[in-house]
């Protein structure tokens, strides 16, 4: 049946619908096929209905239209004089921001409606997601009947804010207050809680005394949760211990469970350890997803194989999986780094065709592409064409379009972005400064690397083995060896240990071919 868009046919066709489903369904096709179509001109045709009417109208309001139109409804129904019951409220109750969800619920209490345990959980989800978990835990403990749902609730509000320790005593007021045994969302949430704090050991605890209780199995979801902190943390070795743990509970491995694994193996530069994995992952019937591809083209992006992270793009794309963001911004950074100008151009230009918005990281990939080639009018247009679309250049901007200008020599427009950036409240970072001082050194103009060295350690920085290479090779170049000399005993006093830099600096600024050898002979010593 075509959708009515007269208001009086509307209310017509629901009259004569055989079910109340069908009814619903009725409205709802309605208002989403006529946007013009008052919710308040069907009812005023439906004043002599039964009273189920007028709820489902205003259930298909709540998906059908802005909230305050819903509650124009539900007071009109109110001055009807329409009885409503509260579970009809309960979607509207659930849709509305948190202000307007307090101001119905005052409501409701005030035309004493019968509060049901769903209507408290709603308004507990308000509170925690209002950033009140401790209200929310002041009204738990005044409901008459709380289940699980009102329990996991009020402990998820309190892990969202970090503050896990009063979840996990939730969790053993809902056994020892509320008779009720903490169950997978329980575990869960308290278990993703520690791990974002960084307490990893503390979730694992948790884990083992839900183990240990043996009334909960182990699901996906906790496995990959701990699998993921520990691959964050570079402990590997235990992540692994829990993958088999895993199987061995005849818990399967999910896409997520690869991904993270995948992650963690070109994090310590197993590229090859990687793809085995995700070609076991196959094998297992999970498909590859998004984020699967995206990790590869980014690990082998860093591992500068730019060829074959565009063969994964490639798949990606083949494979009818929607490149993102993230995808575009690895392959710019890396066809960048090869000079390749004209591709990255290439690789921005069809992101946004496809509907991507690029983002400040996206943004910077493809100046930093320009500031590479050299071509630093190309790349401040870009920033300009940046801010525009309202994206705020940072420091990783400036500091880009700064190692630029140094490269082309450019030192005193690299020195007025400093100051551009400090006026726009972006504070010069290590990069900013050891960026300079590298652009003086390499110019030969060790007086003004000096100046920005002492400049940075006013700013409360330590000089970095960067920036002392980068000075000890400006010295050499300036054939100020012995100088050199003493600054690589300042940065040893500093607790810095020269690297091969440094030593190759020092040779290259020695004047005798004598002097050479004997520092040859030294190093290898």
């Amino acid at each position: 049946m075509a959708p009515h868009t007269s208001p009086a046919a509307v209310a017509a066709a629901a009259r004569a619908a055989p079910t109340p489903a069908a009814a619903l369904a009725l409205f709802r096709s309605a208002l989403s096929a006529d946007l013009t179509l008052s919710p308040l001109a069907v009812l005023h045709h439906l004043t002599a209905a039964t009273p189920s009417l007028p709820h489902l109208l205003l259930s298909a309001s709540i998906t059908g239209r802005p909230y305050t139109t819903s509650l124009s409804l539900y007071s009109r129904l109110k001055s009807l004089s329409f009885p409503i019951p509260t579970a009809t409220l309960h979607p509207l109750l659930s849709s509305l921001p948190p202000k307007s969800a307090f101001a119905l619920f005052a409501d409701i209490f005030r035309l004493r409606l019968p509060l049901s345990t769903t209507t408290f959980n709603i308004m507990l989800h308000h509170l925690c997601s209002d950033a009140k978990p401790v209200r929310a835990l002041q009204l738990l403990r005044q409901m008459p009947h709380a289940n699980a749902v009102t329990y996991n609730t009020v402990i998820a509000g309190f892990c969202a804010r970090g503050r896990v320790q009063a979840g996990l005593e939730v969790m053993r007021e809902m056994r020892e207050r509320g008779g009720l045994a903490p169950d997978k969302y329980t575990y869960a949430t308290v278990i993703s809680g520690w791990c974002k704090v960084g307490k990893v050991e503390e979730a694992a605890k948790v884990f083992d005394e839900m183990l240990t209780g043996g009334e909960v199995e182990p699901t996906a979801v906790m496995y990959n949760t701990l699998i993921g902190a520990y691959c964050d943390k570079g402990n590997l070795e235990v992540a692994l211990q829990y993958r088999e743990d895993m199987v061995e509970r005849g818990v399967s491995m999910t896409v997520s469970t690869y991904n993270q694994f995948v992650h963690a193996l070109f994090m310590e530069g197993r590229g090859a350890e990687a793809y085995e994995l995700v070609e076991e992952m196959r094998g297992a019937g999970l498909a590859p997803d998004a984020f699967t591809y995206n990790i590869l083209i980014n690990g082998y992006c860093k591992e500068g194989k730019e060829k074959k992270a565009l063969k994964m793009f490639e798949d990606m794309v083949g494979k009818g999986i929607r490149a993102t963001v993230v995808t575009y911004t690895s392959l710019i950074y890396a066809l960048s780094k090869k000079g390749m100008v004209k591709e990255t151009d290439m690789l921005f230009d069809e992101a946004v065709r496809r509907g991507i918005r690029p983002d400040l990281v996206m943004y910077n990939a493809l100046i930093n592409s320009h500031c590479t080639s050299g071509d630093m009018d190309r790349a401040f247009k870009i920033m300009g064409e940046m801010e525009k679309k309202r994206i705020t250049p940072d420091d990783v901007t400036y500091n880009t379009l700064m190692r630029g200008l140094c490269l082309l020599g450019c030192l005193d427009e690299a020195r007025e972005l400093i100051e551009k950036m400090t006026k726009r409240g972006i504070k010069p970072d290590l990069v900013s400064y050891n960026t300079l001082i590298s652009g003086y050194s390499m110019k030969g103009d060790i007086k003004d690397a000096v100046k920005v060295r002492d400049e940075m350690i006013n700013k409360g920085f330590n000089p970095t083995l960067l920036t002392y290479n980068a000075m000890i090779r400006g010295l050499c170049k300036n054939g100020q060896g012995d100088h050199a000399e003493e600054l690589v005993k300042e940065m040893v006093g500093n607790g810095i240990t020269p690297d091969d830099s440094t030593y190759i600096s020092l040779i290259e600024g020695l004047t005798t071919e004598d002097e050479r050898l004997a520092a040859g002979e030294a190093v290898k010593a």
